[in-house]
């Protein structure tokens, strides 16, 4: 007999997408799965077999994106509160099982982990912290101490307050939080700062890559020119000069640029296009990735993992200081190179293209670095781990 699992979820698609192939593996195993997302993600969730448990969401996202970036732990903190309400009037006096919540739902997950007294699993798409390695800490150093989370701990407090929790506000803080007793991390271990320190509370899956057929078909390109792809991912990726930079440097080059911009941006504004040059608001990395040369990319985990599954160099082009770990791991396992946004231009880009594309080091970095991503396990590992602990805490 299989478990009922709880997956709480964030509405972004760089969060939702790991997880889909992990529901797929978790359903063809047995287990009666129950995914909290909004109406935008329940078609992918439910076709991979799991129940959708839809709820109202405060958008946190696009809140963030309109001006709201100094205060994303009171947009996250309302939105964690609208999850936990929707959670609870859903499952009244019955219980699931396991609580599996992604890292940004923290808050919804531990709360209903300790009023339910139910084991939980945290999902990480992003790089882990622990005791001797903080990924918010690594900002604050990058960034020369310019980068500070103010955690609202007054409405945290509140918040706690009604679940009767209050006296542990410092594990519902986005600054002090530890890790769960159990942790699934979506990123190779070799990609994980001080990956020694990281014991075995924590297993490194690699990509949870599962079919993406929904992001339409992509045909190879007739050029015999090196593929590069282009993109800003899912939210930070409203820069229609940084799109028309880009085009600019295919222009009369040896190269073919596949540019994905998303539904910010209106194709139209970025002008006629080169004839070796194709736009797409969606397109299947993936699918691009196996034949390309070089990735342009904001850094996000999502983007880079991809790149490391297929073996592709990248140049990272960072759009936020929450990117900024990644990018400088980039360049520490040398399968990249990174051109921060204020140094963008045409000859720039173009250089740094061209370098990661034809760099036989660079190259063989990569190769070795998909070895290992590709040997992680995956989808398929992550869902016998959790599995397994499950069994482990309750027999």
């Amino acid at each position: 007999m299989g478990h009922r699992i709880l997956i709480i979820d964030i509405p972004s698609s760089g969060h939702v997408f790991p997880k889909l192939a992990l529901v797929e593996e978790l359903v063809g195993s047995g287990n009666q799965v129950t995914y909290v997302t909004v109406d935008e993600f329940s078609e992918r969730v439910e076709a991979r077999g799991a129940t959708v448990l839809n709820y109202e969401s405060v958008k946190p996202l696009e809140r963030l994106d309109a001006g709201h970036r100094d205060v994303p732990p009171v947009v996250f903190l309302e939105e964690n509160a609208a999850m936990l309400k929707a959670i609870r009037e859903y499952f009244g006096e019955r219980r699931p099982d396991l609580i599996a919540y992604d890292e940004a739902a923290f808050q919804a997950g531990r709360v209903l982990a300790d009023i339910w007294e139910l084991p939980a699993v945290q999902l990480m798409p992003s790089v882990a912290s622990n005791e001797h390695f903080s990924y918010f800490d690594k900002m604050l150093e990058i960034t020369g101490g310019g980068f500070e989370i103010a955690d609202p701990v007054d409405e945290v407090t509140d918040f706690l307050a009604e679940y009767g929790l209050a006296a542990k506000v410092d594990e519902f803080l986005w600054s002090k939080r530890g890790p769960e007793e159990f942790n699934i991390v979506f990123v190779p271990r070799q990609f994980q700062n001080a990956q020694e320190t990281f014991d075995e509370r924590f297993v490194f899956v690699g990509p949870s890559l599962g079919d993406r057929s929904f992001l339409g078909d992509w045909k190879v390109p007739k050029s015999n020119f090196p593929i590069i792809l282009v993109s800003l991912g899912t939210v930070n990726n409203k820069h229609v000069d940084f799109f028309r930079t880009a085009i600019e440097v295919f222009a009369e080059q040896p190269l073919y640029g596949v540019i994905s911009i998303g539904t910010r941006v209106d194709p139209a504004a970025l002008g006629p296009l080169p004839s070796n040059v194709e736009i797409h608001r969606w397109v299947s990395h993936l699918s691009v990735l196996e034949h390309a040369s070089a990735f342009v990319t904001h850094g996000g985990t999502g983007s880079v993992s991809e790149a490391l599954y297929s073996g592709t160099p990248m140049v990272v082009v960072p759009q936020g200081i929450d990117v900024l770990p990644y990018a400088e791991r980039v360049v520490e396992l040398g399968v990249g190179k990174v051109v921060n946004q204020e140094e963008v231009n045409v000859e720039r880009l173009r250089a740094a293209v061209v370098e990661v594309a034809h760099d036989e080091g660079i190259r063989m970095r990569t190769l070795q670095l998909q070895q290992h991503t590709r040997e992680s396990g995956g989808a398929r590992r992550a869902a016998n781990e959790i599995v397994a602990y499950l069994n482990r805490v309750t027999s």
